[in-house]
């Protein structure tokens, strides 16, 4: 089976993304991935680590050599400005996978964003938005969505562990967000949320990113700062409803959340902003400003224990997985190949 290179872009324990996750899955299917890490906040122990059969998890300094690479060679770039990286390993396939949109936090990546995408032999997205951009100049251009990790999140559909003992003692319902703690997030929209609803609790969990003016002041608002992935369910099985509260900015308009797969995982309700790509899902409020937001909090948990809602919501995460959308990858790629002759099992 082919082997993947992933250059160094984001570092493997800061938060459990895309890149991880879609490349385990490549993995599952016998790819063998190489996924080069970038250890800004969390120190790899050893040089090449195989945290997966088929997955190593190698320090940005070795040597493709040592790494008994096999053919034919998919460069997997999801960082526009790495196009510089593209042809250097001698592959056969360059994969540009177009995570977030090149706007407002991420627009430093315009530069390169029609670069690689000239380079690019196939081009997966991840928003409409992004998909009909690159259609334009690109023929070779697939809608792969982000997805779940259906499994590991679907425990917390019902309480499976000890209360994490610094969520709220109170017994109020808990409105919940984790994700990283960003400029996109509309803290406006936190902050009249949670002063019009005393009774409620909201609680945010994530890695600060980036420079934002939000503030966790209130009586009801509860940031437990940074958490492990595997800690998650064990904080979103006591999740009432889960939130996306996102600015609709030009970026944002190109997300397609990850956490969104994961709420659903477990059954719990969502309460979004009105962003492009929540829309028409089962068991998603859409909240239109403010107080149709607060509305729609209010609507989630007087429907919070619809059977129905729960299971079309589980449902929904569970057609949408990782591994559906490695078998997606896959499918492209297996053509692409034959294309040019060479054959893949």
């Amino acid at each position: 089976m082919p082997t993947i290179i992933y250059p160094p872009t984001i570092d493997y324990g800061w938060l459990y993304q895309r890149p991880q996750q879609l490349l385990k899955e490549m993995a599952s299917l016998g790819y063998k991935v190489i996924y080069y890490n970038n250890e800004i906040y969390c120190k790899q122990r050893h040089s090449i680590m195989e945290l997966n059969p088929n997955f190593l998890l190698t320090k940005s300094d070795i040597p493709l050599k040592y790494l008994r690479v096999e053919r034919p060679i998919i460069s997997w770039i999801s960082y526009p400005p790495h196009v510089k990286l593209a042809g250097s390993y001698g592959e056969e396939l360059i994969v540009f996978d177009a995570i977030d949109d090149a706007s407002d936090e991420f627009s430093s990546w315009k530069k390169d964003l029609d670069k690689i995408s000239k380079k690019a032999d196939i081009i997966f997205t991840t928003a409409k938005k992004m998909y009909y951009y690159h259609k334009k100049y690109h023929t070779s251009v697939y809608m792969c969505p982000n997805g779940a990790d259906y499994q590991h999140f679907n425990r917390a559909k019902r309480l499976f562990d000890d209360r994490p003992k610094d969520l709220p003692k109170n017994v109020n319902p808990i409105i919940g967000y984790f994700g990283a703690v960003a400029p996109w997030i509309d803290w406006e929209l936190i902050k009249y949320i949670s002063t019009k609803n005393p009774n409620l609790n909201f609680v945010i969990i994530g890695p600060k990113y980036g420079s934002f003016s939000g503030t966790f002041n209130g009586d009801n608002i509860y940031y437990l700062g940074r958490k492990s992935y595997l800690e998650l369910p064990n904080y979103l099985q006591y999740f009432d409803v889960c939130l996306l509260p996102f600015k609709i900015t030009s970026m944002i308009e190109g997300c397609n959340p990850i956490k969104l797969y994961e709420y659903l995982s477990s059954g719990k309700p969502v309460v979004a902003t009105n962003m492009p790509e929540v829309t028409n899902i089962p068991g998603v409020y859409i909240g239109k400003g403010k107080e149709d937001f607060n509305t729609k909090i209010k609507e989630s948990l007087k429907e919070r224990f619809n059977l129905k809602d729960i299971n079309n919501r589980i449902n929904y995460a569970k057609k949408n997985s990782w591994e559906n959308r490695a078998k997606y990858a896959h499918s492209v790629i297996k053509g692409y190949l034959k294309a040019k002759n060479i054959t893949i099992d």
